[in-house]
């Protein structure tokens, strides 16, 4: 895992002041300059488009055919599933990329014996240094068992890595990932009890780590592996996008396999997905060759070459600066220091495009200023209609206008490299260059706002580094519009294979400590409302951190009910909110998580549909294997155990029709099972159900509420006397 950059590891600001009491603000932050947070505006509606993502599996595969999210007309908000599978595409699990690593392969020596004993004790450990192809092994491996794939997500903040919680469903595959976690030798207790319960289910488990000492005792599978050669990683997946008879052909270009010479598997990957490209183009071969030449080859040294040019010539302008300060007063000295050093402006303009490329002409032109300001750099013209005109000045960075007056640079993909050559030669000017976008794309079109956002993911892709998702959320997210479009972004990267673990701790390091503030709070639950579709579990701790400062601010409890609302839209992410709000009501410290938590329920609970039933009732009923009625009952008990007495009967009157209405015999099992479930899980709850039915026997369907009384009063033995127990009457 790569390091994080400075900025990655940085705590989001400490909010302004804030007045005591009920008086405390809640409003989105004021311009920063210092951290890029803008000054807030309406809120937009939101759509999103989400462009290529390369290698997210080292060797490590790659989303074939891109990944493109369409929403309606306008800016109209992310629906569920298109959020769902915007989130899911950038998993490592995500079937397309699986279908890719079966297809592309490239085993690793020793591999066949691995398999053999993976087959027998059905744990294994796979170690080796990153970019080796550890994970994308490991996929292999557990893909060709034929069980449903999962991955366990470890939590660097809980204790013992959280593996306790983690799930450990029967017959399904899990790959637990550990590399961003070092040495986890205080951890192996933990990671044994966790293979443990793998195994007890019937299901396999994989870890992955740099090292791992092996213990005969554990009877585990072990592969060490070491990075395949790029020749053989580039024809594996060229024969999987374009055909084995083509992939020979690219592969025996003696140009291409000296571009392969030294080359890391992932960058075969991404040279894989380029031939695709230019493959598909209609072109000659000598002319596809030519093109993937360029964007591999020559990209990288002209963009170099283009910065040492310029600062030769700024140099060169710095001496002559010199000179004519020390010719006395009867030099001609200039005033006016871009005369001086003109390279510089057209660094600021090269930097720009890359960022802002694809937006409006005269958005983008007025930004580049800005950022002229925001590096020192005194603006180029003096006026309007100073220089060579634009034409003139966007050739200078090989860039143009086109058709749609949108600022392109004359190669695709040679922003990419620009903003590459920057990230890793001028360390220095991340920061800025991060607040200043928070500025500059106020500005432009909401569309090009996210392609944009999007152009900082693959930046971070390219570069292995969270560094500048981490920065986007802080620098954009805190800005309620700008916010739709780094959310997506942000909530793609949390569950990426190699940015995932590291965008994870910040998030998490943001939700425990509360530094950035309400709107920070709003961003990170809105994030975890998107990813937590994929990965309940790991946004559900996020959202409980969060929770704990609901009672101080309405916008912020929203913000997380909003998040909720959203992972529970799906069934088996459902039964996980339920059974964590449940365990929030139980805090010992009585944290803002516990009321919280109730009144959640209490929504979810009392929430009817057309026929008048309980949502969650319906929804039990037809999908009993993914919310199972016994989880909806101990929410229900959880609910019902913290509510006064009025909150109580409001809760149970949501059920009372369903005591007759129920006419399916799919509703009536899961009503019964649920309100059996709740008696039986705590005192309080079973007083309750158990009075309530009581006094529904006395009215239509008597007979069946007095016989759930009953059997609901016999779950627990403090119910033998209803009447006095808890002190209501």
């Amino acid at each position: 895992m790569a390091e994080h950059a400075p900025e990655s590891e940085e705590e989001a600001p400490a909010p302004e002041a804030e007045r005591e009491g009920s008086e405390r603000a809640e409003r989105e932050p004021t311009e920063r300059p210092d951290d890029g947070a803008a000054a807030s505006g309406e809120e937009p509606k939101a759509a999103n488009s989400a462009a290529d993502n390369y290698g997210q599996l080292v060797q490590d595969a790659v989303i074939y055919g891109g990944m493109h999210i369409h929403t309606g007309a306008g800016d109209g908000p992310y629906t569920g599933a298109e959020a769902t599978r915007l989130v899911r595409a950038a998993r490592r699990l995500d079937p397309r990329r699986v279908e890719a690593v079966r297809a592309s392969f490239v085993r690793p020596e020793h591999y066949p014996h691995f398999e053999r004993e993976f087959r027998d004790s059905r744990v294994g450990v796979i170690v080796g240094p990153s970019g080796a192809g550890r994970a994308v092994t490991a996929v292999y491996a557990l893909d060709r068992t034929g069980l449903p794939l999962r991955e366990a997500v470890p939590e660097a903040g809980e204790r013992d890595l959280g593996l306790g919680r983690l799930p450990a469903e029967p017959r399904h595959a899990y790959l637990l990932d550990l590399t961003p976690f070092g040495d986890v030798t205080a951890d192996r207790s933990a990671v044994r009890e966790y293979a443990r319960r793998v195994r007890a289910g019937g299901g396999r488990l994989i870890v992955i780590a740099e090292a791992w000492k092996e213990d005969p005792a554990d009877a585990y599978a072990h592969l060490a592996v070491e990075p395949a050669s790029a020749e053989r990683v580039f024809h594996g997946h060229l024969r999987h996008l374009i055909g084995r008879e083509e992939a020979e052909r690219w592969s025996a270009d003696p140009e291409i396999r000296e571009l392969l010479g030294g080359q890391t598997p992932a960058r075969a990957v991404r040279m894989a997905k380029q031939v695709q490209r230019s493959a598909f183009s209609g072109a000659s071969f000598e002319l596809q060759v030519k093109e993937v030449l360029e964007v591999f080859r020559n990209y990288a040294a002209e963009v170099r070459e283009w910065f040492q040019e310029h600062e030769k010539a700024a140099a060169r302008a710095e001496e002559r600066r010199y000179e004519l300060r020390t010719a006395g007063a009867g030099g001609s000295r200039p005033e006016r220091r871009e005369e001086l050093r003109p390279s510089d402006y057209q660094r600021v303009l090269i930097e720009a495009v890359a960022v802002l490329e694809g937006c409006p002409s005269d958005a983008v032109l007025l930004q580049v200023d800005e950022l002229a300001k925001a590096w020192s750099v005194p603006v180029q013209f003096s006026s309007p209609i100073s220089g060579g005109g634009l034409t003139a000045m966007l050739a200078e960075v090989g860039s143009v206008v086109d058709a749609e007056d949108r600022i392109r640079f004359r190669r695709t993909g040679f922003g990419d490299v620009v903003l590459d050559h920057l990230w890793h030669e001028y360390p220095k000017a991340r920061r800025s260059l991060l607040t200043w976008s928070n500025r500059a794309v106020r500005e432009v079109p909401a569309r090009e706002r996210r392609e944009v956002a999007q152009r900082w993911l693959r930046l971070a892709e390219r570069q292995d580094d969270p560094g500048p998702v981490n920065g986007l959320l802080v620098a954009w997210g805190r800005d309620r519009v700008l916010r739709p479009a780094a959310v997506p972004v942000v909530a793609q990267a949390a569950v990426h294979g190699r940015l995932g673990p590291a965008v994870r701790a910040y998030l998490y390091r943001l939700a425990e400590g509360g530094r950035g503030g309400v709107a920070t709070d709003i961003a990170v639950a809105q994030v975890c409302g998107q990813y937590g579709r994929v990965e309940p579990g790991s946004a559900l701790v996020r959202l409980r951190l969060i929770a704990d400062r609901a009672p101080d601010s309405e916008s912020t409890g929203a913000a997380v009910a909003a998040a909720l609302d959203s992972i529970a839209e799906e069934a088996a992410p459902c039964t996980e909110v339920l059974r964590e709000l449940a365990a929030w009501t139980d805090d010992a410290e009585e944290r803002g998580r516990a009321g919280f938590a109730r009144g959640h329920l209490s929504r979810m609970l009392s929430a009817t549909g057309g026929r008048g039933l309980p949502l969650l009732l319906v929804r039990t009923a037809a999908e009993p294997a993914g919310i199972p009625a016994e989880a909806v009952g101990c929410a229900l008990a959880a609910a019902l155990g913290g509510a006064d007495p009025a909150g109580a009967e409001r809760i149970l009157a949501g059920w009372d029709g369903a005591l007759g209405s129920a006419s399916r015999r799919p509703e009536q099992t899961a009503l019964e099972t649920v309100l059996l479930a709740a008696a039986a899980a705590n005192p309080a709850a079973n007083v309750r159900i158990a009075r309530h039915l009581r006094r529904l026997a006395h009215g239509p369907g008597g007979r069946r509420a007095a016989e759930l009384a009953e059997r609901a009063a016999a779950r627990d033995s403090f119910t033998r006397n209803p009447e006095t127990v808890g002190g209501e009457t």
